[in-house]
């Protein structure tokens, strides 16, 4: 059984098809990416030499590969033998219980093929020694997501890698302390040099067991966890790791200043990323505590934090004039002094956010750094002028989301555009002052300002776009869509808006290389717009259909027909959907479908 697998939280990495072993849930798949497709006729194909058709299938996607290896045997030969061709794959298992005399371990031991990415999801890991030889020793990247193991399989299992592990994440799971102390240890993991913990209590005992086993990391990642007391295990921990840890996460946990004046005065130590996100035990002082001991940090996110004063920007910036990347939420975008950015030359990355919402007289000439290449504004409400302004002086932004954000002129945003012609990623979401009118250029070019006429530059002029997000701005139509053309457009949300099939229909005439497609709660997407998306956009790879409830079975059978490079498909909450077309689509081998 063949599914398609996709991470839609990585607007980096780009996933493709995932191949499975079995039937059923918990069969192992296989996930990888990539551009272009062939055509040819099987007897030209097959006479080429071996050495071209591998370079061939290097040029296929996912899908198309997986297929490859389903063709013949010679095909699937090359493909498994090919280290680059089959590190584009993810092994990946679901509900299933992993032991030696299982049916999946056994087709699992058997099998040539080997993975470097291996998704264990809501499995029973039991002793497979057998299985993890065979697997193991491949292993670069290693996930247990709500997994049920105990800590001698977790050490079995990362012994069969130990040559080759360099990512482990642990997602949800419980460890029992007494079996954790009592573990034998007789290997260490000297490639990991990452080790996330998610949504998990970590016992004291678990970092003593990584503390013998993870001699190199450089990034650890604790999120939505908790830990024992203050945490002085995690203090020993990092300690252990001063010579080579780098990166630190203690988002969403009870991490405190205490805590953070231990890490930050363990002997050399040289932190360069740290992430303290919604860490509400934390204040302003502590942060200045921890960036004059650690003054290597080029990373820092303090988002959903405290609101960062003028005061605290200042001192922050003397302290750490090598930042790159900040993440802040400020009392008031207005009244923070230029010297917060002089100080900071280096920084491309800004995310702010105004924990105010005060009307009038907000100004962002704080933050201009002609150096500024990814802006994210959040909850912000900007005076007149202030955007084109700012703009022209920060002119090589690529990356621009400007969330939930307010306009005393909205016209101010169009001017913005005119000063940002590399513009590659635009998030506009919430955006309530954005109407149809704000993609038409005959209406903006009649408006006459009380000092000069507003020289516009429609938004269809960004043709370096890639990835557009208008969800949820309420008073877009049709008519918005009718209005983009954007050649290179890839991706685009558009949850929550009033469009019909007649917007859609032009959308993907004039945004042809469409590939993710978020069309979610929009109540008036109906079949024949589905049939537009999957007819026409030829490389469609996410489609996002959640709660359009007037699709019927006849959407599924355009999907069936007509989606061929397709492999994450979400069609939650959709009332007019049969039992029959569900299972349907559970059968299509490419696509990973969310149904309910």
């Amino acid at each position: 059984m063949v599914r398609g697998a996709m991470d839609v939280s990585s607007t980096a990495s780009e996933t493709g098809a995932t191949e499975d072993a079995g039937g059923g849930s918990g069969t192992p798949t296989a996930t990888a990416t990539t551009p272009t497709t062939i055509t040819t006729t099987n007897a030209t194909i097959h006479s080429l030499p071996n050495e071209v058709l591998t370079e061939i299938f290097h040029n296929l996607r996912v899908p198309d590969l997986a297929s490859v290896r389903q063709t013949c045997s010679l095909w699937n030969e090359i493909v498994i033998n090919n280290r680059t061709l089959m590190n584009r794959f993810v092994l990946s298992l679901r509900s299933a219980r992993i032991v030696d005399s299982g049916e999946h371990a056994q087709v699992l031991a058997n099998t040539r093929s080997t993975f470097e990415k291996v998704c264990l999801k809501a499995c029973y890991i039991g002793s497979a020694p057998v299985l993890w030889h065979s697997i193991g020793s491949h292993t670069v990247e290693l996930t247990l997501n709500d997994c049920t193991i105990s800590a001698e399989t977790l050490v079995g299992v990362l012994r069969s890698t130990r040559e080759t592990l360099r990512t482990l994440t642990i997602k949800s799971t419980k460890f029992e302390e007494h079996r954790i102390y009592n573990t034998h240890i007789d290997f260490r993991l000297e490639r990991l040099h990452s080790l996330t913990i998610r949504s998990s209590y970590v016992y004291d005992a678990f970092f003593q067991l990584f503390k013998r086993l993870c001699p190199n990391l450089k990034a650890i990642k604790l999120t939505f966890s908790s830990f024992e007391r203050w945490g002085e295990q995690l203090v020993d921990f990092v300690a252990t790791l001063s010579a080579t840890l780098e990166a630190l996460t203690l988002s969403y946990t009870k991490a405190t200043g205490v805590l953070l004046q231990h890490i930050g005065r363990i002997e050399n130590l040289r932190l360069r990323k740290v992430s303290l996100k919604s860490c509400f035990g934390i204040k302003e002082s502590d942060i200045l505590l921890l960036a004059r001991v650690q003054p290597t940090i080029v990373h820092l996110n303090l988002d959903n934090l405290f609101s960062a004063s003028e005061q605290f920007l200042q001192a922050l910036s003397a302290f750490l004039p090598q930042m790159k990347r900040i993440k802040l939420r400020v009392s008031r975008i207005g009244n923070l002094h230029r010297s917060f950015l002089v100080n900071m030359p280096q920084l491309n990355y800004l995310k702010i956010t105004d924990s105010t919402q005060t009307k009038g007289n907000l100004d962002l000439s704080a933050y201009e750094n002609p150096y500024l290449d990814k802006l994210f504004v959040s909850a912000a409400m900007f005076s007149r002028n202030t955007l084109p302004r700012f703009f022209e002086r920060c002119p090589n932004i690529r990356s621009l989301t400007l969330y939930q954000c307010m306009y005393e002129n909205i016209h101010d945003l169009q001017l913005a555009f005119s000063h940002l012609k590399g513009l590659e990623y635009l998030n506009l979401q919430r955006t309530t002052d954005i109407g149809d009118s704000f993609f038409n250029r005959d209406v903006f070019d009649t408006i006459v300002m009380p000092f000069e006429r507003v020289r516009f530059y429609p938004i269809a002029n960004l043709r370096k776009l890639c990835y557009l997000n208008l969800s949820h701005c309420r008073d877009l139509s049709d008519q918005a869509l009718m209005a983009l053309r954007f050649p290179m457009l890839r991706k685009i949300d558009l949850r929550g808006l009033h469009i019909t099939e007649a917007g859609i229909e032009t959308l993907v005439r004039d945004c042809p290389q469409l590939e993710y497609v978020l069309v979610d709660a929009c109540k008036r997407v109906c079949d024949t717009a589905v049939l537009y998306l999957c007819r026409d956009l030829r490389n469609l790879r996410l489609l996002n259909l959640e709660s359009c409830k007037s699709i019927t079975d006849l959407s599924v059978e355009h999907i069936v027909r007509h989606c061929r490079s397709l492999v994450w498909l979400n069609v939650l909450n959709c009332p007019q959907l049969s039992s029959e077309a569900k299972t349907r689509l559970k059968s299509v081998r490419m696509i990973r479908t969310l149904l309910m």
